[in-house]
């Protein structure tokens, strides 16, 4: 049976971590995150490439931050699933939840609400507060269905290396 309660504090855990990372994304590293903005928006933003150092040093927090993402979804599952009999559906179902869970804050919260209805400076590309399409509720709908997909695939990643570690590590 799964735990309801652990997955879902995880899940608000880890969805939380994620706001945060997105935010300074924006904010910092906008052009690691530009791609996720209506064609419209990146237009008006127009993000200068970044220097060598500044590239280096955005690719480097995207890196450690997805790192911390999945070894997080990996430990999630690995503590809660230590002490019984392995089944690699259960901690896919774990991990999927808590994936989906993201998936679902990140269009409700962070596109709809942070960026299509308040514009918060936190979450729009830096100079696109006032942009019509910060408002395409449409585009963040189209990316939550990827996300889906994204997410699932994860799932499946981060079950498999949990499997892999409660096998020959416990």
């Amino acid at each position: 049976m799964l735990n309801f309660r652990n997955i879902i504090l995880e899940a608000f855990i880890w969805s939380f971590l994620w706001v945060i990372l997105v935010s300074i994304s924006v904010r910092i590293f906008p052009f690691t995150i530009e791609h996720d903005y209506p064609e419209d928006v990146r237009k008006v933003a127009a993000i200068k490439p970044p220097s060598g150092s500044h590239k280096i040093k955005g690719y480097i927090f995207a890196g450690l931050s997805f790192f911390i993402l999945m070894g997080m979804l990996i430990a999630f599952s690995v503590y809660e699933y230590n002490l019984y009999k392995l089944n690699i559906f259960k901690i896919f179902f774990h991990i999927w939840i808590i994936c989906m869970t993201w998936n679902m804050v990140d269009l409700i919260v962070v596109d709809w609400l942070f960026i299509c209805l308040f514009s918060c400076k936190y979450f729009v590309l830096p100079g696109t507060e006032d942009c019509k399409g910060n408002k395409n509720y449409k585009f963040h709908a189209i990316g939550f269905v990827k996300g889906i997909f994204a997410m699932s695939i994860l799932s499946v990643i981060c079950s498999l290396f949990s499997y892999l570690i409660l096998r020959f590590c416990f």
